[in-house]
């Protein structure tokens, strides 16, 4: 470079564009309210719309883009109502007129770009994925009869480790892990504290998890362990309120990536009564009706195919043919698992018709159908 050329300032998208009705605006303000002109005529939920429809898409490639994308749309389109402004007020004509302008904001918003950390807005950084999926590990702590922080600060030097983890090094940080949580715990530990100790433990495994390779499953068992020393924890002379209590496991049922409850899904409902089945009931519909709006599709379906898990562990049958017509042949093992409870006890009419609320088209439908054969029988 010669010497006393300015060098050409780089614009990532968070910095500051312009100010208009007495805020600060970034660039990728500008970007968006550009492209929503140029190609949707000013319309922010026609460009959300096309951002949504690339996150529903097979591929996963450029999810994490788009989610971001749409997180800062949301919020601009937020800070736009509450400055009383439209985008017109901040892309004008003579922006609009710039050839240059118009390309690059098309192609930071709608184009397929890596997004750098340094590049992310606060809104996109703390998009909905990241929001929701902290909550479900931390953000009902405070309403325990004992905060499981305290408990957890003695786990994070084991588990908030930076980088990829060696297969080999699993081992050695999910013993430390499972003898940090026994030193903690005996018999002169109180129940609260107890289990408090245990949902600190949940989610410090969870944390451990995404951190290390468990090929060997060394961690997924340590979890599984503790997961259900947890849910055994008798919470209610804890005091703990109960709507607490299950809203809190509703959201780690929905957030669980490692299938800590495989060929156990009803373990989360085990302590549950029957008084309580509509209050779960509510809080799983809620958590998919948030979820979905937010586009968190997986854990919305994961909120409706929690529905059966409750039903079966609570021996609420009578639900079964709404739930099976509710969720179709998208997935055959809730279908399944409710059909066998009720064969269990002797209500083969009550099978036969779980399969054929959910006799629909989807994924599963003819593996339902043979199912259906094998379990129960022709019809007739």
């Amino acid at each position: 470079m010669v010497s006393g050329t300015p060098r050409r300032v780089q614009r990532f998208g968070p910095e500051v564009w312009a100010e208009r009705a007495g805020r600060e605006w970034s660039r990728w303000d500008l970007w968006f309210s550009v492209v929503a002109l140029v190609d949707h005529d000013g319309d922010l939920d026609g460009l959300a719309e096309v951002i949504i429809a690339s996150i529903r898409r097979p591929q996963l490639s450029g999810r994490r883009e788009a989610e971001a994308k749409l997180s800062h749309l949301w919020d601009l389109a937020e800070r736009l109502d509450a400055a009383s402004l439209r985008v017109g007020d901040l892309a004008d004509a003579g922006v609009l007129g710039d050839k240059a302008v118009v390309r690059r904001a098309r192609d930071k918003v709608t184009g397929r770009v890596s997004l750098e950390n340094r590049a992310m807005t606060p809104a996109m950084l703390a998009r909905p994925r990241s929001r929701l999926c902290r909550r479900a590990r931390f953000g009902h702590w405070t309403a325990f009869p004992s905060n499981p922080e305290a408990f957890y600060q003695r786990f994070r030097p084991i588990v908030e480790r930076v980088g990829h983890t060696s297969k080999g090094a699993a081992f050695s940080l999910v013993d430390r892990l499972v003898k940090r949580c026994r030193d903690l715990d005996g018999p002169r530990r109180t129940l609260p504290d107890r289990l408090a100790l245990y949902r600190a433990f949940h989610t410090a495994g969870l944390v451990l998890a995404d951190h290390t390779d468990d090929s060997y499953g060394a961690v997924g068992e340590a979890r599984t362990e503790a997961w259900l020393a947890y849910l055994a924890i008798d919470w209610r002379s804890t005091g703990l309120d109960p709507a607490v209590y299950w809203r809190d496991l509703g959201e780690l049922r929905i957030w669980e990536p490692y299938a800590v409850d495989h060929d156990n899904t009803t373990a989360w409902f085990a302590s549950a009564t029957t008084d309580e089945t509509d209050l779960i009931e509510s809080i799983l519909v809620d958590l998919e009706i948030e979820h979905r709006r937010l586009v968190l599709d997986w854990e919305a379906d994961e909120a409706l195919r929690a529905l059966p898990d409750l039903y079966i562990a609570t021996g609420t049958h009578d639900r079964f043919v709404a739930t099976a017509e509710r969720l179709g042949s998208r997935w055959w093992q809730p279908i399944e698992a409710m059909a066998k409870a009720l064969l269990e006890t002797g209500d083969r009419p009550g099978a036969l018709a779980v399969f054929a609320a959910a006799d629909q088209p989807g994924w599963h439908r003819d593996h339902l159908q043979r199912r259906c054969q094998a379990l129960c029988g022709p019809r007739g």
